[in-house]
Order: C-alpha cells, then sequence, then structure tokens
C-alpha cells in the first residue's frame, strides 16, 4: 500500500487541479486535516492511505476520459 507521504498528497492536488477543500470531501473528512497531513502534523491512517489510492485513481480515470 502507498504510504502517502505529505509531498504525495500535494502533488495529487497540485496533478488534478483540485484545492484542500475539494480533496477533503472526496475523501470525508475536514479541510484543516487535509492541511495537517499535507505539512506532516498528521500521517494518514491504514484507512485513509487506501481512499487516497481510490481517489486517485479515480482522478486518473476522469481525467482520461476527457482527454488529458
Amino acid at each position: 500500500m502507498k504510504q502517502w507521504i505529505p509531498e504525495e498528497i500535494k502533488q495529487l492536488r497540485k496533478d488534478h487541479e483540485i484545492s484542500q477543500r475539494a480533496l477533503s470531501e472526496l475523501l470525508g473528512v475536514a479541510q484543516n486535516y487535509i492541511y495537517y497531513l499535507e505539512r506532516g502534523e498528521r500521517d494518514p491512517s491504514n484507512s485513509l492511505r487506501l481512499l487516497l489510492s481510490c481517489v486517485e485513481e479515480k482522478l486518473k480515470r476522469k481525467r482520461k476520459r476527457k482527454g488529458g
């Protein structure tokens, strides 16, 4: 399972041009939790790592359909 270090979470958002708020809504967590994850102040649980991987795949498929 991918570990999802802070830089990877930031890169996920940048790659798909989504805000911390949008990512938090996709994951079902508070926006400030994304902020803490990206700063390395919190570590994602195994469940959240799994959700992040699922969201990443969903965003990749969505981008492919749009031709990006």
